[in-house]
Formats: structure tokens, C-alpha cells, sequence
């Protein structure tokens, strides 16, 4: 066997290895996050509860982190437009009464997307760490 062939044998190798760690570490992450998940729900039920209404974050004293706390219908979700969206909605602007400027398209997209995406769940996000 010459040595480049043997270069080559060893990088598949090394790939294979990266490759076989990288699905073990996918599979643990999917796990964690369905964990995560359950426990989200869990707070969430607590949160609903009229003793914790009022609370919008949570500050854990080990690590000086804050979990923020973003209340249903309080908060839209992050979005993006496919092209088949952004055709339907060009198409629903353009039979509407308002004038057909670059600035009116646009402002008649985004509230049509927000409105589309307010959340009905509670959301989580850990600062400080």
C-alpha cells in the first residue's frame, strides 16, 4: 500500500470517529432538550398560577443567572419568510386601498407575519452566564 493511500485510510478513519462522536453527541443534545422541554412545561403550569402572574424573571443566586420570563400572546415569535409566503402576501398587498410604495409593502408584510406569529406559550431565556 503507498503511503497516500494509507493518509487516505487513516483520514477516513479520523472522519468516521468525528462522525461516530458527533451522532452519539446529537442523540445526548435531542435528549437534553427534550428534558429541558418537560420542564419548561412543568414551570409553565406553575407560572400560570395566580400566586406567580406577575413574575417576568427568575434570578437563580448559585451562578448569578436570570431565566426571563416571556408570557403567551406577550411576544412574537423569531420569523423568516419562504418565497411561497412572500408571493402570497405581495400578491394580498397589492389588492389592498394602500399605495403601492416600497415602505407600505413592506409595513403591510411585517404586521401581516407578526400577527401570524404571536406566541401562545411561555418562553424561556437564560442571561447572565
Amino acid at each position: 500500500m503507498s503511503t497516500t493511500k494509507n493518509e487516505l485510510v487513516a483520514c477516513v478513519r479520523k472522519y468516521r470517529a468525528l462522525d461516530d462522536r458527533l451522532k452519539t453527541l446529537n442523540q445526548e443534545t435531542h435528549k437534553l432538550r427534550e428534558d429541558r422541554k418537560i420542564i419548561e412545561m412543568d414551570m409553565s403550569d406553575l407560572l400560570r398560577t395566580p400566586e406567580f402572574a406577575t413574575i417576568s424573571k427568575l434570578e437563580i443566586n448559585d451562578d448569578q443567572s436570570v431565566i426571563k420570563i416571556q408570557r403567551p400572546d406577550m411576544w412574537s415569535k423569531p420569523w423568516s419568510l419562504s418565497a411561497k409566503d412572500l408571493k402570497t402576501h405581495l400578491e394580498n398587498f397589492w389588492k389592498t386601498p394602500l399605495p403601492k410604495t416600497p415602505e407600505s409593502c413592506y409595513n403591510y408584510i411585517v404586521d401581516k407575519r407578526k400577527n401570524e406569529l404571536v406566541s401562545t406559550e411561555f418562553s424561556f431565556n437564560r442571561a447572565g452566564v
